[in-house]
């Protein structure tokens, strides 16, 4: 029997506000690495691992995978997926992780992105209080990764 797939979702940290240079160049702000150092703890307590890291190309969700990962102390390194920008669409993605030879994988990304993510895996409602907020972290589960077949497992969000 094959062992179910594990995906981790995680929004990035607070970022700076808009600028001249654009959304992809806004990093993150000291509220921002504290509250991802916060999401790493919070999954260190769970005593979960992923065996593959995928970011998006977007300066604030690298900053987040640097500081995330540097909490858990891992030697995991990470690659970047353009396609899970704000922009990215479930359904490709989704595709494409079908692809990945991995058991359990973490994605850095953002809203609105995150959260349509997680609703189009997930095969039940959320729970009515479940938001992507900045640097929130959602975990499924399923025997593949399809539409609703996943079972929503849990959520952190920073305190």
């Amino acid at each position: 029997m094959m062992k179910p797939k594990r995906l981790y979702v995680l929004r990035h940290g607070n970022a700076a506000p808009y600028c001249r240079g654009g959304d992809e160049l806004r990093e993150l702000t000291d509220l921002g690495v504290a509250e991802v150092k916060s999401a790493a703890q919070a999954f260190i307590a769970k005593s979960e691992v992923f065996d593959r890291v995928f970011v998006s190309p977007y300066v604030r969700a690298q900053q987040t995978a640097k500081t995330f990962l540097a909490q858990l102390d891992v030697s995991v390194s990470f690659d970047t997926a353009s396609k899970i920008t704000p922009s990215g669409h479930p359904a490709d993605v989704v595709d494409w992780l079908q692809q990945q030879d991995s058991e359990s994988i973490l994605l850095v990304t953002h809203q609105p992105f995150a959260q349509q993510l997680v609703e189009y895996l997930s095969d039940e409602p959320l729970p009515l209080q479940f938001a992507m907020t900045t640097a929130t972290m959602a975990a499924l589960e399923g025997d593949f990764l399809a539409p609703a077949c996943c079972q929503f497992r849990w959520y952190t969000s920073p305190r």
